[in-house]
């Protein structure tokens, strides 16, 4: 009988830990899952530093981001200069969070999903990253944004946005 009972103890044990969802990481090793993750926070001190170039340093030299929205990609540090820059003038004030909730990792490169929401000075805006990121050993950086605008709520009538 106390055979019987280890038995079902176990057998529980193994069915709940087979059914209990896991966190969506799937890392060769917590340092570089941590690396990965800290390039999106690295990212959102950046953008609310307003710091271009504390952005640029932490893309790679053929970095892209792509805005799917409005189907535009910029390309390389001249390009992404001018996009933040055009982004911080528009948005003097502007306050951006992003959380990445999907990581995988591949050799030397990472993919993430990060939802993303930006208050600007026209509205907010809210939508998803999908990042890829290229490196190793604890430095890892920006490769690719594909960016898109999930949500948009504007403070201002749209007549006014549009000159």
């Amino acid at each position: 009988m106390k055979h019987l009972k280890s038995l079902l103890v176990f057998l529980t044990l193994t069915f709940l830990l087979s059914s209990t969802s896991m966190p969506l990481v799937n890392a060769e090793g917590y340092g570089d899952e941590y690396a990965v993750r800290k390039v999106v926070w690295d990212y959102v001190k950046a953008m609310n530093h307003r710091s271009v170039e504390e952005i640029l340093s932490l893309y790679t030299v053929d970095g892209e981001f792509v805005d799917m929205t409005f189907d535009i990609k910029f390309s390389g540090p001249d390009q992404l200069r001018n996009l933040y820059r055009d982004i911080f003038n528009t948005n003097p004030r502007l306050t951006f969070t992003a959380f990445p909730w999907e990581i995988h990792l591949s050799g030397s490169q990472a993919s993430l999903t990060c939802s993303w929401s930006l208050v600007g000075e026209y509205g907010i805006y809210n939508g998803v990253y999908l990042m890829t990121v290229s490196g190793s050993s604890g430095s890892w950086r920006i490769l690719k944004i594909t960016a898109y605008i999930t949500v948009i709520h504007y403070y201002h009538p749209p007549n006014i946005l549009i000159r």
